[in-house]
């Protein structure tokens, strides 16, 4: 065959028009093998042929349908400069918190979203979900969430770089994008973004609204005392609030050898886009992860070690980066041997089963002399500091459902003294049901409880129920 004849060949597959998509191999090769045969005929019939002796080929197997939608290579889609279609798109029902998988087939690569309807629908092809949603629906304009590339079908088109920009927000929605400036004036400069209502928010402190997770997510996630996806969240906040963990994250780019970053990553960009279309965001997707994870509940429904699951998993994908800043050295009181740490746990002073419920006073303890009773001796201080705050009850009785120690741990947010050279400031502090962040920019502390976020009082932060602490040095 000549080179000018493979050259139309290739270019008739669209090959050179550079956007990759999937189609089947089993289609593709036919196509190919019945173009370059010199007699115009098609190799496969002739084996076919030859196999049966009767001059008819062979029916093919059951299953050959379903492996050309599995077994699948790329070749190329045609740009388009044209707007036709882009008045269909509907901004109002777009959420890209959800994880991505296909509500076809449940796959969870090349997964294109419907900018009309919100679907999610694996690939391009003839045989993909996403090509009959457009057959099926008159839908037409869809976005690849791994390329942010704007795809029009069923007609398998590109929409131009240029075209594109007309949707430019969608992808800012999908991807948001910080560049090393931004990203270095997020605690000097405030920052304000604009919902597609027009409605004002404060970057980085949009509420995590999991509402509508409540008939999807597993029902191990519904804990005794409270909602454990709350837990997480205050989790999450607190550590996307982390100033070196927060930036780390939104620089991160994706892989997949590392699961949680990538998770993590996503949320801290949401968290911190000024490109939102609504006031809010979604811990959706890690909650979806957790799933895959099969944690114990025990761990899911206990933020002190849900943290320490979170971080280990953390150091196993970045050893270096989050041992460097949360891990610490000390010796024990009583004992010799220095041991590592990425935590410090303070007990309070054990409350009476049988304390009248009337009692109006209610005890108090300071931060430093609960640190200091523990008699530990630190060798190496990490960045961020971790104290966990036990207000666990040792006595337990049968049949009577254990409180919590509401005991007040007094506590200053801008000092926490542990020697002469070392001081720490407090940067967020997580209770049983909310959580406090320090807004470096505006030099203030903003409290999410759930629902929504709202500015707090510094000098009252010590009234609620502290159970993990994050101080930086």
């Amino acid at each position: 065959m000549s080179r000018q004849k493979i050259h139309l060949l290739t270019e008739q597959n669209g090959i050179e028009s550079g956007v990759l998509d999937e189609v089947p191999r089993k289609k593709q090769k036919k196509e190919i093998e019945s173009e370059i045969t010199d007699d115009g005929g098609n190799e496969n019939e002739n084996e076919n042929e030859k196999g049966n002796g009767n001059g008819k080929a062979e029916e093919s197997d059951e299953f050959d349908d379903l492996e050309d939608t599995v077994r699948t290579e790329t070749v190329g889609l045609k740009y388009t400069d044209s707007d036709i279609y882009l008045d269909t798109v509907n901004r109002k029902v777009l959420n890209f918190d959800m994880p991505l998988i296909c509500s076809v087939s449940l796959a969870t690569t090349n997964i294109h979203i419907c900018l009309v309807c919100n679907r999610y629908l694996q690939g391009a092809s003839l045989s993909s979900p996403a090509f009959t949603h457009a057959v099926d629906t008159n839908h037409h304009v869809y976005i690849n969430t791994q390329t942010s590339k704007f795809i029009i079908l069923p007609e398998q088109l590109v929409l131009s770089e240029n075209r594109s920009k007309d949707l430019r927000d969608i992808q800012l929605l999908l991807q948001p994008k910080f560049g090393k400036q931004l990203i270095s004036e997020l605690d000097s400069r405030p920052l304000e973004g604009k919902t597609m209502a027009g409605e004002a928010y404060d970057v980085g402190f949009v509420p995590l609204v999991n509402d509508y997770m409540s008939d999807i997510i597993d029902t191990r996630f519904d804990a005794k005392e409270g909602n454990s996806i709350l837990k997480h969240n205050t989790l999450y906040y607190a550590l996307l609030h982390l100033p070196l963990v927060r930036d780390h994250l939104l620089e991160y780019k994706n892989s997949e050898s590392t699961p949680l970053s990538n998770q993590l990553s996503n949320l801290t960009k949401k968290i911190w886009s000024p490109y939102l279309f609504k006031n809010f965001t979604s811990s959706f997707a890690i909650e979806y992860y957790l799933l895959s994870c099969r944690l114990p509940t025990k761990i899911l429904d206990d933020v002190r070690l849900f943290y320490t699951w979170i971080l280990n998993t953390l150091m196993k994908e970045n050893k270096k980066l989050y041992k460097d800043l949360f891990t610490g050295k000390l010796v024990s009181k009583g004992g010799a041997k220095p041991i590592k740490f990425i935590n410090l746990t303070v007990k309070l002073p054990q409350q009476s089963v049988f304390k009248g419920s009337t009692s109006l006073s209610i005890e108090q303890y300071d931060l430093m002399t609960l640190i200091k009773e523990k008699g530990y001796q630190v060798l190496k201080f990490p960045q961020y500091l971790v104290i966990y705050i036990d207000r666990t009850n040792d006595v337990q009785l049968e049949g009577i459902e254990q409180q919590l120690n509401k005991s007040i741990v007094k506590f200053d947010p801008n000092t926490l003294q542990l020697n002469e050279r070392t001081n720490y400031k407090l940067l967020a502090n997580i209770t049983d049901s909310k959580v406090q962040v320090l807004d470096k920019s505006r030099k203030r502390w903003m409290e999410f409880d759930g629902v929504g976020v709202k500015e707090v009082e510094k000098e009252l932060l010590f009234i609620a129920n502290s159970q993990l602490q994050i101080w930086e040095k």
